[in-house]
C-alpha cells in the first residue's frame, strides 16, 4: 500500500491533534464538574444528615397528626414561593456569561438588575397570596382557626426565598465552593433548633418559628455573600473606559423567563402537588408519610443532583464557543457519571431504607417504605438525564422544556388521583415514577435534535 502524500499525513495528523485536544477540554470539563459538585456533595451530605436529624426531631416530638399539619404548612409555603418566584438564576447565566467573558460590567450590571427586580416582585406576590388565601387553604386541609394567622405570618419567609439572582451570581463566578457550604445553613438551623424543640417538649409553633428563622437565616447569608463577591470581582464599579450597555430585556429575554418559570412551576406537581393532594385526600398522616418518603429518598439519590447547578454554567460556555463535539462528549460524560452514582445509592436504599425510616422517624413510619422506593426510582431517572434540560434551556429553547414539562404534568395529574384512590400513599409514587419516565424520553429526543441542527449547521 503506498505511502500517505506529505498533504494527507499532515492533515491526519492536524485531524488527530484536533480530536485529542477535544477529548483533553472535555476531560477538563468533567474534571472541574466533579470537583465543583465534590463541594456541592460535602455540605449537601452535611445537609441530608442534619435533615433527617430535623425529620427525626420533629416527628418524634409532635407525633404523626401534629408532623403532618407542619408538613402540610410547610409545603404550602414553599409551593406559593415557588409559583411566585423566577428561577431567574437561568437568566443570569445565559445572558450574564456572555458580557462577564467579554468584560462588559455594563451589561452584567443591568441583567442583574433585571433579575433581581423579577425576584422581588415574586415575593412581595407570594406574600399576598399566602396572607389572602390562609384561610382556604386551612379549611381544606383541616387547620384549626387558630393556626391561620401561623401560616399568615410564616408566609413571610418567602421573602427571603427569592434568591434566584444570589445563586445566579455565585454559579457566574464559580464560586461553588461557598455555595457547597450554603446548603447546610437552614438544615443545620433546624436541626439544633427541633433538638431543643424536641428536649423541652415545645408546642407546635415553636416548630414553625424554627423553619421561619432556618430561611431566613440561609437567604440573608447568600445575599450578603453574592454582594460581596460582585464587589470583588468590580461589577460595581462604575469604569470611564468599561464597554457601554445595551443589553435590554426584548422579548426573546421576557419569552425566557416566563418559559423557565412555568417549566419550574410545573416541577411542583411532582415535589409539593402530591404532599398538598394527599394531605387533602389523606389526612396529615398520609401526607407524614409521604413526606418522610419523599425526604428520605431525595437524599439518597439527590447527591447526582449535585450535578445540574455545576452543569449549566459549563453548557452555555460550550454553546457561546459553538465545539460541538467537546459538548457531546461532555453531556455523554456527565450522564453517565450521574447514572452511576444514582443507581448505586438507590441500590443502597432498596436495602437499607426500612431501617432508616425507622431509626429517623419511628416504627410507625415504617408503612413509607413502598412509596419512598418509587420515589427513589423516580429520582434516579431524572437524575440520568440531568444535563438534558439545561442543554435545552442554554440553546435558547426553554419553550420546549415548558412544553415538556406541560404534557407530562398532565400525564401526573390524571394519574395521581386514581392511583392514590387505588394504591393509597404508594399510588403517588407510581404517577411520579411513570411521568419522570416520560419526561426523560421527551428531554432525550430533543437533545438529539439539538446535536443534529448544530451539526448541520456546522457541517
Amino acid at each position: 500500500m503506498p505511502a500517505p502524500s506529505g498533504q494527507k499525513y499532515t492533515a491526519r495528523l492536524w485531524n488527530r491533534a484536533v480530536r485529542s485536544g477535544r477529548r483533553l477540554r472535555a476531560d477538563a470539563l468533567i474534571r472541574r464538574l466533579l470537583r465543583n459538585a465534590g463541594m456541592l456533595l460535602g455540605g449537601k451530605a452535611a445537609g441530608i444528615l442534619f435533615t433527617l436529624g430535623y425529620l427525626a426531631f420533629a416527628a418524634r416530638g409532635l407525633g404523626l397528626e401534629h408532623f403532618g399539619t407542619l408538613v402540610l404548612i410547610q409545603t404550602f409555603i414553599q409551593a406559593v414561593g415557588r409559583i411566585v418566584t423566577f428561577k431567574a438564576w437561568h437568566a443570569v447565566l445565559t445572558y450574564g456569561t456572555p458580557a462577564w467573558q467579554e468584560s462588559n460590567t455594563s451589561d452584567l450590571r443591568r441583567v442583574l438588575w433585571f433579575t433581581l427586580k423579577l425576584d422581588l416582585a415574586g415575593a412581595l406576590c407570594g406574600v399576598m397570596i399566602v396572607v389572602a388565601g390562609a384561610g382556604v387553604a386551612g379549611g381544606l386541609f383541616g387547620w384549626p382557626d387558630d393556626v391561620v394567622p401561623l401560616v399568615q405570618l410564616y408566609g413571610l419567609s418567602i421573602l427571603f426565598m427569592a434568591k434566584a439572582t444570589s445563586l445566579g451570581i455565585l454559579r457566574l463566578f464559580d464560586r461553588f465552593d461557598f455555595l457547597a457550604g450554603y446548603t447546610a445553613v437552614a438544615p443545620i438551623i433546624q436541626f439544633i433548633g427541633s433538638g431543643i424543640a424536641y428536649w423541652q417538649g415545645a408546642a407546635f409553633e415553636t416548630y414553625l418559628i424554627i423553619l421561619f428563622v432556618a430561611t431566613a437565616a440561609a437567604g440573608i447569608v447568600l445575599t450578603v455573600r453574592a454582594w460581596l463577591e460582585l464587589r470583588s470581582k468590580g461589577v460595581l464599579t462604575r469604569t470611564p473606559d468599561a464597554p457601554k450597555g445595551r443589553w435590554k430585556p426584548n422579548r426573546k429575554v421576557w419569552r425566557f423567563v416566563w418559559s423557565t418559570n412555568f417549566a419550574s412551576t410545573l416541577e411542583l406537581s411532582f415535589t409539593h402537588f402530591g404532599t398538598l393532594c394527599l394531605g387533602a385526600i389523606g389526612g396529615p398522616q398520609a401526607a407524614a408519610l409521604y413526606r418522610v418518603a419523599r425526604q428520605i429518598g431525595s437524599a439518597i439519590a439527590g447527591p447526582a443532583g449535585l450535578l445540574m447547578p455545576a452543569v449549566f454554567p459549563e453548557l452555555s460556555r460550550l454553546l457561546h464557543d459553538g465545539d460541538l463535539a467537546v459538548l457531546r462528549r461532555y453531556v455523554f460524560r456527565t450522564m453517565l457519571l450521574a447514572g452511576i452514582i444514582a443507581g448505586a445509592l438507590v441500590g443502597g436504599l432498596a436495602v437499607a431504607g426500612g431501617w432508616l425510616l425507622v431509626v429517623i422517624a419511628g416504627q410507625e413510619f415504617l408503612a413509607a417504605y413502598p412509596v419512598m422506593m418509587w420515589l427513589a426510582a423516580a429520582a434516579a431517572v431524572r437524575f440520568c438525564t440531568l444535563p438534558l434540560e439545561p442543554l435545552i434551556i442554554a440553546s435558547g429553547a426553554p419553550h420546549r422544556v415548558l412544553a415538556v414539562r406541560t404534557v407530562n404534568t398532565f400525564v401526573y395529574l390524571i394519574l395521581l388521583f386514581p392511583l392514590i384512590g387505588q394504591f393509597g400513599v404508594v399510588g403517588a409514587g407510581v404517577a411520579v415514577l411513570i411521568a419522570r419516565s416520560l419526561n426523560a424520553a421527551c428531554f432525550f429526543a430533543l437533545s438529539r435534535r439539538i446535536f443534529l441542527r448544530n451539526q448541520a449547521a456546522s457541517g
